[in-house]
């Protein structure tokens, strides 16, 4: 969504729906779910810090205001890598907070990234340059 109210309206639609559909089940029983095995090694919060700072960089300077297909392409990349190695730490670590809106973090910033991609024109406060120079105009 280009604006956050169509994000609250969206979303509250589908938490209805979901609800709703959940009141009626159609495929009948849900599969069974491997325990949860539950990780000694804590968090690290240094690494949890410097994995945001990556994320607010990247989102600022590839996916901000204007954007181009080049910095797109390189945001998917960092954001990937992090992505990798977020879900590692995720399988290793005692789960909190931290880390779930972490790994929270680095999905929201790429479908931010994929719905970016995706969207060819310059609508709203979002500026798509054919070409890197035009940054610097």
């Amino acid at each position: 969504a280009t604006s956050l109210l169509e994000g609250l309206v969206l979303g509250v639609r589908s938490a209805r729906s979901i609800m709703e559909a959940l009141k009626h089940p159609a495929g009948g029983d849900f599969p069974a779910v491997d325990p949860w095995a539950d990780m000694n090694e804590p968090t690290d919060s240094a690494l949890i810090l410097q994995d945001w700072l990556t994320i607010k960089y990247t989102m600022w300077n590839y996916v901000g205001l204007i954007r181009t297909p080049r910095y797109l392409s390189r945001a998917s990349r960092i954001l990937r890598e992090l992505q990798d190695e977020v879900e590692a730490f995720y399988a290793q670590t005692r789960l909190d907070e931290h880390l779930i809106g972490l790994r929270n973090g680095v999905q929201a910033s790429l479908s931010i990234l994929y719905a970016a991609r995706r969207n060819r024109f310059s609508r709203g406060c979002h500026y798509l340059a054919e070409n890197d120079s035009s940054r610097f105009e």
